[in-house]
């Protein structure tokens, strides 16, 4: 397994590439933008070549951009809910400009009273709806990242997810929608990580809902939560409730060797970063 983390842009593009420089990073995750508003500078063209040109020269590979905060492609308000397939769709266009290979999207999130059905729906229309105004000629892939459950979150359960991608390749074909795995979320929702026996049937369940060969990132976080608890609570590799056996079987283990684990660790300073990659490198080579 590849190992990397969440970089930040503030300062450019180019702070991202020498900060996973630093962090001993082999791949990355940034947002292209402000995760907490809806408005985005246009990237200038110039500036995303130079960024690809350096993080692959740092060997940051696979690059994954996480889509913002704002966007609920599940939700039944229809202002919130056509302002997220637009930040969809431009977020691709970002991405492709970039160069990065992913894009990772959570499904959304709905209200107490609305139908799952319904926010399903909602969730493939508007991915395919992006899709459609980005393009046909689209080299990035979008990622479905699995979700906690908190509030309403639509994909903590896995077949979930499966039902979203096979409704998006159905009214396009040729999508190509994969899966971004969570370990914290996975944990969250129900899904046991720490035992063998646990990380075993929960494997067997993603290969049956997902396909394995579907799953093309792993964000790689220990939990807060208690299994089960529905709380979206990272904790640092090894120091939360999946704990360091549980995290150093994901990291060796062999359905994941070909992918990269991204953390989305807690940080106070650059320290915390060493310290989470340390660790996570130790597993892998133990």
């Amino acid at each position: 397994m590849k190992l990397g983390f969440h970089l930040s842009i503030g300062g450019g593009l180019l702070k991202a590439v020498a900060q996973g420089i630093r962090t001993g990073c082999e791949a990355a995750q940034i947002f292209s933008r402000n995760p907490r508003g809806w408005a985005a500078k246009p990237l200038e063209q110039a500036s995303a070549v130079e960024f690809g040109r350096a993080r692959r020269d740092a060997g940051l590979e696979p690059l994954a951009v996480h889509l913002p905060y704002l966007p609920n492609l599940a939700s039944e308000k229809d202002d919130l809910y056509e302002k997220s397939v637009s930040s969809l769709a431009d977020e691709l266009l970002r991405s492709e400009s970039l160069g990065a290979e992913y894009v990772v999207a959570h499904p959304g999130h709905v209200g107490r009273d609305f139908p799952l059905a319904a926010a399903l729906e909602r969730v493939a229309s508007g991915v395919v709806r992006a899709f459609k105004a980005a393009g046909p000629d689209l080299r990035v892939r979008l990622l479905l990242e699995n979700t906690s459950g908190q509030r309403g979150e639509v994909g903590s359960d896995l077949a979930e997810l499966g039902d979203l991608a096979a409704a998006v390749e159905s009214a396009l074909p040729g999508a190509g929608v994969g899966f971004c795995l969570d370990t914290a979320h996975a944990w969250a929702a129900g899904y046991d990580l720490r035992s063998p026996s646990g990380q075993e049937r929960v494997l067997a369940e993603v290969d049956r809902l997902l396909k394995l060969d579907r799953v093309c990132l792993v964000h790689l976080n220990d939990s807060l939560s208690e299994l089960g608890g529905r709380r979206d609570r990272h904790a640092a590799v090894g120091l939360g409730l999946i704990g360091s056996r549980g995290m150093a079987r994901l990291v060796r283990h062999e359905a994941f060797a070909h992918l990269a684990g991204i953390m989305e660790t807690p940080r106070q300073t650059e320290a915390d970063d060493l310290a989470n990659m340390a660790r996570a490198k130790s597993w892998r080579s133990a």
